[in-house]
């Protein structure tokens, strides 16, 4: 956070300098940023932070329920970049980019954000719970805490009701991610030397970290033998930081060391942290030159990451990496097949939503969701033109004149 906010909290007696210390011991202590710990202790809430940052600074807040994400966007910013300091992208220009995030002083935000996009930012302002939804809207939910931690267990591992669901055969397959889908499955079966490293990478919403959690899934399933250690690029960053600052950084690498599979979701975070690089890149080596497999995530290619380190580059460049592209029509028809094959839809109203839907998985199965919950709670029957109604209201087609 920006000093000059700091100040501002501290002059107009919004918080003390003991409310201050408490809460940077707290941020210590359990990460995220400085005003979350101080609206989590309780100094002061989103609200007065909004006012202070409209009144103050002059930052305009926005009711995200009206707000229109341009696909485009998306794509210029990193989703670890977007899950950790709760930024999301709306429209870009040649020359700008406009986002809504939680607090535009902070100024580790605004400098991974402009080393990112290199476009000028215009920050609009919201409430964190308003971000976090648009964030699980379109870049889908968070992975819950339960699997950042290794799995180590022989016996049966209860694996979290929000991710039984990401398994190989819940994967619809066709040519836009077949041999993503191929390897993930002969990664999970057993190592391969030419599968090590696996990178999958695609653009926001394809399935990357779905693969990735089948892979998880698989192994506690089929492979007990094999010790699985799945985690975010954030969590290790965040884990790495606290085995630092405690002076466990040999307990945290032996967690790493003793896997025979790491997976690791959006390998983006580590790529923008020098010192968590330098660790990963030690781990990375004993685990290769182990035999140990590795697979990662990402939204764009070694090569297209400015802060990953050479020597990170040639170690994925060396693997295979495995692209996930937009799903064909053939694929989508099949993807919103599966997924309402409980529903009585007709059939002519899947081909309208799979025809119009170009984009990623997401954004169909959530035009699926909103065409299910009209059928569900509305009671009435479907039509072309409601269909047409909800892709308009999404701004998927434009309206008729």
């Amino acid at each position: 956070m920006e000093n000059s906010f700091v100040d501002t909290l501290l002059e107009l007696g919004i918080i003390t300098k003991q409310q201050l210390e408490t809460a940077i011991t707290c941020q210590w202590e359990n990460g995220g940023k400085l005003e979350e710990s101080l609206i989590s202790l309780g100094y002061f809430n989103e609200d007065t932070l909004l006012s202070l940052l409209e009144r103050k600074f002059g930052y305009y807040s926005l009711k995200l329920n009206a707000v229109k994400i341009d696909p485009e966007a998306t794509r210029l910013v990193p989703s670890w970049l977007v899950r950790r300091f709760f930024i999301v992208p709306l429209r870009q220009s040649k020359t700008s980019l406009a986002c809504v995030m939680m607090n535009p002083l902070d100024r580790e935000a605004m400098s991974q954000l402009k080393k990112a996009v290199y476009h000028d930012i215009l920050p609009f302002i919201a409430k964190k719970s308003d971000i976090e939804h648009l964030i699980s809207e379109h870049y889908g939910p968070k992975m819950p805490e339960e699997i950042m931690v290794p799995q180590y267990e022989k016996t049966k591992v209860k694996v979290p009701s929000l991710l039984k669901k990401y398994t190989f055969e819940s994967f619809i397959t066709g040519k836009c991610n077949d041999l993503a889908y191929s390897v993930s499955f002969s990664a999970a079966r057993g190592y391969s030397e030419e599968l090590n490293p696996l990178f999958i990478y695609s653009d926001v919403g394809m399935g990357k970290t779905h693969l990735l959690v089948a892979i998880w899934n698989y192994i506690i399933e089929h492979g007990r033998q094999r010790q699985v250690f799945f985690t975010s690029s954030e969590s290790f960053v965040t884990a790495l930081k606290k085995a630092l600052e405690t002076h466990r950084l040999t307990e945290f690498k032996e967690q790493y060391n003793k896997a025979d599979v790491l997976l690791i979701d959006d390998i983006g975070l580590i790529a923008g942290d020098e010192v968590a690089q330098q660790h990963f890149f030690h781990i990375f080596n004993d685990l290769y030159q182990n035999s140990k497999q590795i697979v990662v995530t990402s939204d764009r290619l070694p090569k297209e990451l400015p802060t990953l380190s050479d020597r990170l580059k040639s170690r994925f460049e060396g693997g295979l990496i495995a692209k996930i592209d937009p799903p064909d029509l053939e694929t989508r028809t099949s993807i919103l097949k599966s997924k309402a094959k409980d529903i009585n839809i007709a059939p002519e109203l899947v081909s309208l939503i799979a025809r119009e839907v170009s984009g990623n998985v997401r954004g169909l199965e959530g035009v699926l969701k909103e065409v299910i919950a009209y059928k569900k709670y509305k009671k009435e029957k479907l039509t072309k033109e409601i269909v047409e109604d909800i892709l308009i209201k999404r701004s998927v087609i434009k309206p008729y004149t």
